[in-house]
């Protein structure tokens, strides 16, 4: 009786703590996302996707790099009478701090460093059909890019679902980007671009899924 009891005491006090040092070898996320970025005097909300990939050197500090893309169109009239959409990318790469616990509910919070494009693509008028059965679509060329450095600050909350899979409940990250334009002559006949100067402050939300591969750390017997 006295050996169960002494047993039972070294499960609830040593086994859990073992269990508590695994985690995931690597991780990635595929998910909606928001952007709120600012053009000049103006914001613009564009929505799109958000792809990340993620090494865990420890259990509680991964190396992330993430890909984000976002689409909107916007008044600015071409010469051909058609609008221009504005196509945003980021490209951020730098240290993610996963506060892992006993919970289903994992926190996290990182702060990254890379480059951000933003496109001004103009429908061409032209429509092009291949396939079977036809699929058709209209080509569009650019007529302006800007790019430049960004850095970004955010966080989130992730639930997990299943071993494996967790659910990103939220994602807010704090996106600033100095951009600068190599077309200096673009002149569209209505709207008008942003004027770029200084640092751009933008804001982007996402949700979606996570998915976790491999294993590290201290199982335990």
């Amino acid at each position: 009786m006295r050996r169960a009891r002494i047993g039972l005491m070294f499960s609830l006090l040593f086994v859990p703590q073992a269990w508590a040092q695994t985690y995931p070898a690597m991780e990635g996320y595929l998910g909606y996302s928001h952007y709120n970025n600012e053009y000049g005097s103006d914001r613009h909300n564009s929505p799109g996707v958000e792809f990340n990939y993620g090494y865990n050197f420890a259990r509680n500090l991964q190396l992330l790099a993430d890909v984000g893309a976002q689409f909107h169109n916007t008044d600015i009239i071409w010469t051909n009478g058609k609008k221009a959409e504005a196509d945003c990318y980021q490209f951020l790469f730098g240290p993610e701090l996963k506060i892992r616990n006993r919970s289903k509910l994992t926190p996290f919070a990182r702060s990254l460093a890379g480059a951000a494009l933003r496109s001004y693509a103009v429908p061409s008028g032209h429509w092009v059909c291949t396939g079977f059965p036809s699929t058709c679509y209209q080509t569009s060329f650019s007529v302006a890019r800007e790019s430049g450095f960004a850095w970004s600050v955010g966080g989130g909350l992730d639930w997990q679902l299943q071993r494996g899979i967790s659910l990103r409940l939220v994602q807010f990250d704090w996106i600033r980007t100095n951009l600068s334009r190599d077309n200096k002559n673009f002149s569209p006949l209505q709207g008008s671009l942003p004027i770029l100067s200084g640092w751009q402050s933008n804001y982007r939300f996402s949700v979606g899924i996570s998915f976790q591969f491999g294993e590290k750390g201290f199982a335990g017997k």
